[in-house]
């Protein structure tokens, strides 16, 4: 009972502590809104607890570590890099369940607080930016241990980083998010690779492309991470087949479940990802789902007002470039692939943050465009 008294209360304590020092030394948000964002932040988290606490949740699964198999460091990729993770804090440091989702929570809030200094690095003014720093589903839907929350906090520094023109560091958070999700990683790695070779001139290019198929090269025969990419029953040799066969069979794997929904054109599957499949709704009235998507109107709706407000921005063509070729790049895989809410409502979170940043360049280019 001392034990976990102890754990809960100072532990916590003490990350919350850390966490303060972080925000006056980095962060430097305004003591009043710093404090409201982490109470309104831990209070999705509480509540996520109390919604999903009889029924069956990814988190679940990995504070249990039921698929722990022990400290192995080979294939350590996606789901058991997460459970491994959760038991070095539970067999090393002895940390409870409470001091584990502390943690993972307090990462999904650095994300989101990087998200909002990315925004002003693009040139936001604070007043509009600190609207992102509250968007409900953000927080629900990351606050809890998994993959969600981490790839958040991993690509929000990437980005940054990215912004800073150190490419090199950059590249380092996209490799750790190909350690979480491997497609994911893959994407984004490709989209700074192209980027890159279209704004590089001479042996540079040749170069890049060397390291890009080196680096796809790798990837697909490595067997830890290949299963991500590849159909490992294909009877074919052929890279392009198995990666076909695989696309399909992993599109087939969602549609048939209780909130699977059927696929349609291309555009509406990038609506039904983002914001709310149609189809879906029509089938199912529950509270947590209409709430959701009342929640998921509401702010597209303020996301549209201040796109369309915002007047100041630092337009980077590199950087509109990447966010270009990320973006196309991933509405042309994942809400093609992916056709189930329950699993949408909390992975679009890695992509709608630069979805954003995008929107708001893409409006200043269009009114500098039509200014001339």
């Amino acid at each position: 009972m001392f034990e976990i008294l102890f754990n809960t209360l100072f532990i916590n304590f003490l990350f919350l502590n850390i966490f303060f020092v972080v925000n006056n030394r980095y962060f430097k948000l305004e003591k009043s809104i710093f404090i409201y964002l982490l109470f309104y932040h831990l209070l999705f988290t509480f509540l996520y607890i109390f919604y999903f606490k009889d029924g069956a949740a990814d988190y679940k699964t990995y504070l249990n570590l039921t698929t722990f198999r022990g400290f192995n460091f080979k294939g350590l990729v996606s789901a058991d890099l997460i459970t491994t993770i959760c038991a070095f804090f539970k067999n090393i440091l002895f940390f409870n369940d409470y001091n584990i989702i502390l943690f993972f929570s307090l990462s999904s809030l650095t994300g989101i607080i990087m998200f909002y200094k990315n925004l002003i690095k693009l040139g936001l003014e604070k007043k509009i930016a600190v609207f992102f720093l509250f968007i409900p589903g953000m927080h629900f839907w990351t606050s809890m241990p998994g993959k969600d929350c981490i790839i958040l906090f991993l690509l929000a520094f990437f980005f940054y980083f990215y912004l800073d023109k150190r490419l090199v560091v950059s590249l380092l958070f996209v490799f750790a998010v190909f350690l979480v999700r491997p497609h994911i990683g893959f994407i984004f790695f490709s989209s700074v690779i192209i980027t890159e070779f279209f704004l590089m001139k001479g042996t540079k290019k040749i170069i890049f492309i060397v390291l890009f198929v080196c680096v796809s090269l790798i990837v697909l025969n490595t067997g830890s991470v290949s299963y991500f990419f590849l159909d490992q029953k294909s009877t074919s040799d052929n890279f392009l087949i198995q990666m076909f066969s695989h696309f399909n069979n992993y599109t087939e794997k969602f549609i048939f479940t209780d909130t699977g929904y059927e696929r349609s054109f291309f555009l509406l599957n990038i609506f039904n990802y983002l914001i709310i499949p149609t189809e879906f709704i029509f089938k199912n009235n529950s509270l947590i789902v209409n709430t959701t998507i009342m929640t998921e109107l509401v702010v597209f709706s303020l996301l549209i007002h201040f796109i369309l407000k915002s007047k100041k921005i630092i337009f980077d063509k590199k950087i509109f470039y990447f966010l270009l070729i990320c973006c196309l790049f991933y509405f042309l895989i994942v809400p093609q692939a992916l056709f189930n809410f329950g699993i949408n409502i909390r992975q679009k979170w890695m992509i709608l943050p630069f979805f954003i940043y995008f929107s708001f360049l893409l409006k200043y280019l269009l009114v500098k465009i039509n200014n001339r």
